[in-house]
């Protein structure tokens, strides 16, 4: 009874989150190597010539200043490479723009959520809906959906330890008759790769539930997420030279690479760094302010509690960008695995239902449930 329950359980939960879980599972295939395919689109505007070190950030942004003075830049993010375009993230919804670090040249002015990858991290996060009253109803679908993988990977290992002779129905026969095949097929990767999926669907939907998600991780690990540090009270002097207070962030963590710094709105406030050390892990973060500009506050991204570093780590696990390129391409498979369930779930529905699409593919004969 308990395994009939949960078969249909997997197939209802199938049934109603299918298409939506295949757009997710293409895109975010898509997107683990995004960056590198919008730059294969556009290389004009994201490859540079390295020629020597880039620009002090101060002369950057008073270069781009003198070609577009009516853009106002809050942050800057450099590229992990140097044949890359550093990217100016600009205030008052006007996009980004990408320029070469070397001569502060402007490339180009976007909208990044209008190029291709912006397009496809849409149809991703949100389906491409933009109104600002249905996107976040749209991006709560999306986290359920992911949701629902999770409870599905789970139901599908219930399933596997339910019946008897679990290492047996882990092993693949291609003599046998197709549907078998495509069953077994079925069961040993979402064994194989359960703790991968969970992984990966845990970390998408804690993009926008925040709050949830983080209790989670905070009662599994049995610690705390790091709060931002508290910065002094009162007013402090405008900070007049941006270089020095760069290197006095950087000093604070010799060893890291300054990977993003978000710049002064307005006289007196902070600058923040974000600087990526040398081992897998969050960045650490300085804030700086002040004339002569002076350490506000330091958060050792290395040094935080486990949550702590499952939850500033929430992006790299993700996408696959936290151990080198064999792991990035190994997402790839991964991110693809819900799309293999659908398609391979799908079928085997429609053969079992005895729909001629499916049965024409395979044949078919009733099998009992104890043999799936």
């Amino acid at each position: 009874m308990l395994y009939r329950w949960l078969r249909r359980i997997h197939l209802v939960l199938f049934l109603a989150s299918a298409a939506p879980l295949l757009v997710l599972s293409l895109t975010g295939a898509l997107l683990v190597y995004g960056a590198e395919l919008q730059e294969a689109i556009e290389p004009e505007i994201w490859v540079v010539e390295p020629r020597g070190a880039p620009l002090p950030v101060r002369t950057l942004l008073a270069r781009v200043g003198e070609q577009r003075p009516d853009l106002v830049v809050w942050s800057v993010a450099m590229a992990d490479r140097p044949d890359r375009a550093w990217r100016l993230w600009l205030s008052g919804g006007l996009g980004a723009v990408n320029v070469d670090p070397y001569d502060g040249r402007v490339l180009a002015h976007y909208q990044p959520n209008r190029n291709a990858l912006g397009i496809v991290t849409a149809l991703h996060r949100r389906w491409l809906v933009d109104d600002r009253t249905a996107a976040p109803w749209v991006r709560h679908a999306v986290s359920t959906v992911a949701l629902v993988l999770m409870i599905q990977v789970l139901v599908g290992i219930a399933i596997w330890l339910t019946p008897p002779r679990r290492l047996a129905r882990l092993r693949v026969d291609f003599s046998k008759r197709p549907r078998m095949v495509v069953i077994r097929l079925h069961q040993l990767s979402g064994v194989a790769t359960a703790l991968l999926l969970l992984t990966v669907a845990f970390t998408g939907l804690a993009m926008y539930w925040h709050t949830p998600a983080r209790h989670v991780i905070e009662a599994a690990t049995g610690s705390r997420v790091q709060e931002q540090p508290a910065l002094p009270d009162g007013p402090m002097a405008p900070i007049r030279d941006l270089d020095a207070a760069v290197a006095l962030g950087q000093a604070a963590f010799p060893e890291a690479r300054l990977r993003h710094l978000r710049v002064p709105a307005r006289p007196g406030d902070v600058a923040v760094l974000h600087l990526q050390g040398p081992t897998i892990g969050p960045p650490s973060r300085v804030w700086v302010g002040d004339d002569p500009p002076r350490v506000l506050a330091a958060q050792d991204g290395a040094a935080g509690s486990p949550a702590n570093w499952i939850w500033h780590m929430r992006y790299p696990l993700h996408v696959g960008e936290f151990a080198g390129p064999v792991v990035r391409a190994f997402w790839v498979v991964v991110a693809l695995l819900p799309a293999a369930f659908v398609i391979s779930g799908l079928w085997l529905y429609g053969n079992r239902r005895r729909f001629a699409w499916a049965v024409a593919a395979g044949g078919y004969r009733r099998a009992s449930a104890r043999s799936t």
